[in-house]
């Protein structure tokens, strides 16, 4: 019988960290795993929330930070779940100077995903990555533009917590989203976004699609002791500590 350890017990997983920068569009904190082969690695593209972003890509390794308990956070202080670490690449682009992504352009965004894909990606340290299988874990307004993102069927799939688009989904959106597998995080006390959000979301998506890909997690309260103005708006801490 053969034992194997997951490689969030080993110190030096914190060390696969890095920081990349694609000169035409942004800085990010790339995480690749140790493989033993020369598969190409499915892809997470972490799109984290606002905040302050005066820093540089490493504050989203910060454990105490603005953007504490997401991937970069978690690979970080060796608690990510180990599905994710022994088996993804991760990258999560950091917004500097800006509140978040949401207002940039989303070309932008692609053409940042287009360059981690590629020669000169892997030149600068991002790991070599399958582009058939690139999945989204958006936050607040990453996953706003997640979802907007996810519109392009590029990705092949995405995990969209506490996202604030408050108007119904078009139907060349829904069209455009059939089928493709989405999981929904949202909770019911949510202070910024109201889970009305996450409710229409859902149902938009529920009713194209012909397959059962979309998955709904509903909690009622707050799973990560948050409280006063940001009470309930979470939940991308909590599903990134998901084992699945």
């Amino acid at each position: 019988t053969t034992t194997t350890t997951s490689v969030v017990k080993d110190p030096q997983t914190r060390s696969r960290l890095m920081k990349v920068s694609d000169p035409q569009t942004y800085s990010a904190l790339s995480y690749a795993p140790p493989t033993k082969d020369e598969k190409k690695l499915p892809l997470l593209l972490v799109l984290h929330g606002a905040g302050k972003n005066d820093g540089d890509a490493w504050s989203l390794a910060d454990p105490q930070g603005e953007h504490r308990g997401l991937a970069p956070s978690l690979l970080a202080s060796g608690n990510a779940p180990p599905v994710l670490a022994d088996n993804f690449a991760v990258v999560t682009p950091y917004s500097a100077g800006k509140p978040s992504f949401y207002g940039e352009p989303r070309e932008k965004l692609l053409r940042f995903v287009k360059w981690v894909c590629s020669d000169e990606g892997r030149k600068a340290g991002c790991a070599e990555v399958d582009p058939k299988r690139i999945f989204i874990l958006g936050f607040s307004d990453g996953a706003t533009l997640g979802l907007e993102l996810a519109t392009t069927r590029r990705f092949a799939g995405c995990v969209l917590c506490s996202n604030g688009f408050t108007g119904d989904l078009p139907e060349l959106a829904k069209t455009k989203l059939k089928d493709l597998p989405v999981w929904v995080f949202h909770c019911a006390d949510d202070a910024i976004f109201p889970v009305k959000c996450g409710d229409k979301l859902v149902a938009a998506l529920k009713s194209v699609s012909s397959r059962d890909v979309v998955r709904y997690t509903r909690y009622d309260q707050d799973q990560e002791g948050f409280t006063g103005s940001v009470r309930g708006h979470s939940t991308g801490i909590t599903a990134s500590r998901q084992p699945e």
